[in-house]
């Protein structure tokens, strides 16, 4: 067995154009003068990993919705050394879909002081709880005083139960150089900015046969941080976090732990049954899943996080079972005892463990997991 973590593939914001509002009707439909320049931004929906099928996976609805209806994000330019420029606020969103993606294009005034900066980079922030737009000043406000802000934390999921009410915080940045704007011309920014998800996905599946039919009666996490970091810790560019879909470099291994450790207390919370299904196999499964901030396990003595999963009374069994964030050999067995074995639950990250039965008789057996997340980003 090689791991059982596989990262999980962004999505993409397509920056596309700084343009002049002559050269397009849409712009009228937003209140924006043929004098005034416009920012264009387009984005590309879904965005594929270049390499589908060798690790990523497809990512369920609110894993990638981000609430554009409440004006719940925020664009920046900032300079090279990280120094905000200008926000960018758009004044409205055009949709064109087809049979297999979905476009959007952001209007809006381009922030005059950027027309002087030939090297900046984009910073995208969504879905965030709040956002402390009183404390950005230009000049002044660094990148990494976002990433780290009091206020751009937060609270663990109290359901595992993703809506409207409840979304994913995402952070994402781009470095561009030597961009050149000139009246009249439209002037195109080459590449996306990708967005991390400030969450690990954990999802348990068992899978049972006809000759012996098992259900969970509950599955839990034990030890979980109570917040999290909307943003990773010191990513300031693409290349930080980003690496065309090299799986073992994707995308970002360090934590940005609250207060820099776990939390002291130890807290139990019940994974929610997501599905149950009989499969072309004919083999029964049902999946349970949790979204949680990021943990260190590794170096974390006795107070490491694990999975308890306990089975229905009809097995006569009362003891719950452990599984733990650990390689596994192939025959299903780790020692979470041995430091080397263990591994952290980061950010962005699937991890997905799948819970068979031997010899008619229950047996806990984590097997490789092949498959992660390839985002399609939806805005509303």
């Amino acid at each position: 067995m090689k791991n059982v973590v596989r990262h999980i593939v962004t999505g993409a914001l397509m920056l596309l154009v700084l343009w002049t509002t002559s050269c397009s009707h849409d712009t009228e439909a937003f209140g924006i003068s043929d004098k005034e320049t416009a920012l264009s931004i387009g984005l590309r929906l879904p965005a594929r990993s270049p390499k589908t099928g060798e690790g990523y996976e497809f990512g369920e609805t609110y894993e990638n919705y981000i609430d554009v209806e409440n004006n719940n994000y925020r664009i920046y330019f900032f300079t090279s050394d990280n120094k905000l420029i200008a926000r960018f606020e758009p004044d409205g969103f055009v949709v064109t879909e087809g049979s297999d993606y979905r476009d959007y294009s952001v209007l809006g005034k381009a922030p005059a002081a950027l027309v002087n900066h030939k090297n900046f980079k984009m910073v995208v922030l969504a879905n965030w709880p709040q956002y402390d737009d009183d404390t950005m000043k230009t000049g002044e406000t660094l990148l990494a005083d976002i990433c780290d802000a009091g206020w751009g934390q937060f609270d663990s999921f109290s359901s595992f139960e993703l809506g409207p009410e409840r979304l994913i915080p995402f952070y994402g940045v781009h470095e561009y150089n030597n961009i050149e704007f000139k009246s009249g011309e439209a002037t195109l920014l080459p590449e996306p900015v990708t967005l991390l998800r400030a969450v690990a996905k954990v999802e348990v599946i068992l899978k049972t046969d006809d000759y012996f039919d098992l259900s969970f009666s509950e599955v839990k996490i034990r030890r979980y941080n109570k917040k999290g970091y909307c943003a990773p810790k010191d990513v300031f560019s693409q290349d930080d976090y980003d690496h065309g879909g090299e799986w073992n470099s994707d995308y970002v291994s360090d934590l940005h732990l609250v207060k820099d450790s776990n939390d002291a207390e130890e807290k139990i919370q019940n994974f929610r049954l997501a599905n149950q299904w009989i499969d072309v196999d004919g083999n029964k499964y049902e999946k349970w899943i949790a979204y949680l901030p990021e943990y260190q396990n590794i170096d974390a003595g006795d107070e490491y996080s694990c999975i308890e999963v306990r089975p229905d009374a009809q097995t006569g069994e009362d003891k719950p079972h452990r599984v733990y964030f650990a390689n596994y050999d192939e025959s299903g067995k780790t020692d979470n005892n041995d430091n080397a074995k263990r591994f952290d639950i980061n950010r962005n990250n699937l991890y997905r463990f799948t819970i068979t039965v031997r010899d008619n008789r229950l047996t806990v057996n984590v097997q490789e997991w092949k498959y992660a997340y390839d985002n399609e980003y939806t805005f509303d």
